[in-house]
């Protein structure tokens, strides 16, 4: 099926623009902005995803809390976009892939704080990063420490909200996504965050061949794909 964008710019106005966001995520955002001037804490991390190929995966580095949260975390305006995404489709079920810091989990649980949040993170340091931030907004979603490989064949599911934000490799997202569908619930969603991260990530999103009915949308900076129905 075709990718639909027309949505965006009527969906921006409607859920983004117009709609005022909620203490807590303004919250979230003066959060974001302290830790990206944390410059002198520091913290040993082990490097998963596309940054090292997968046999050096676990490697640990020195970083500190900043430049980590420059470099990966969720920024405000995409948290704000990720927000009325997931409050405009209320799910019941959530699967992030990817937590790093936890500030894409805390933008979940704003929009959908009755909901069910699994999220899963390779790196036990950031793990541990993200559980502080969680216990400051009092959020509670589940944490799984292990590779996506590892993880994602211990939860069942069903998920109405499954969102991708880690592992930017087009192969991964090819084998997440097939691994991922057949648990989506009938009109359940896939949010994929950085389809524009390489032309082989946008083509590995444009392209799926997965043999389910489903649309394809850009929405913001996200490519979102919905599974109509049953298969």
């Amino acid at each position: 099926m075709g990718i639909q964008v027309g949505l965006t710019l009527e969906f921006f106005f409607q859920q983004v623009w117009r709609k005022p966001m909620p203490p807590t995520v303004h919250a979230i955002g003066v959060l974001y902005k302290r830790l990206r001037q944390a410059n002198g804490i520091h913290v040993e991390v082990e490097t998963y995803g596309a940054a090292l190929p997968p046999q050096a995966w676990g490697s640990r580095s020195r970083h500190s809390l900043a430049a980590l949260t420059r470099r990966a975390a969720s920024p405000p305006w995409k948290g704000r976009w990720l927000y009325a995404l997931v409050r405009d489709a209320g799910p019941s079920t959530l699967l992030e892939l990817g937590t790093h810091l936890g500030f894409g989990t805390l933008y979940l649980w704003a929009a959908a704080p009755q909901a069910q949040i699994h999220t899963i993170e390779a790196s036990p340091t950031l793990a541990r990063q993200a559980q502080k931030h969680f216990r400051l907004f009092g959020a509670k979603p589940h944490l799984h420490i292990g590779t996506f490989a590892e993880v994602l064949p211990t939860l069942t599911g069903p998920w109405d909200l499954v969102y991708i934000d880690g592992d930017h490799r087009a192969e991964a997202l090819h084998t997440y996504l097939q691994l991922l569908f057949p648990k989506l619930s009938p009109n359940g969603m896939v949010v994929c965050d950085d389809i524009f991260w390489s032309r082989a990530m946008y083509k590995a999103w444009q392209n799926l061949a997965i043999p389910l009915r489903i649309t394809r949308q850009i929405i913001g900076p996200f490519g979102v794909l919905r599974r109509c129905g049953t298969a």
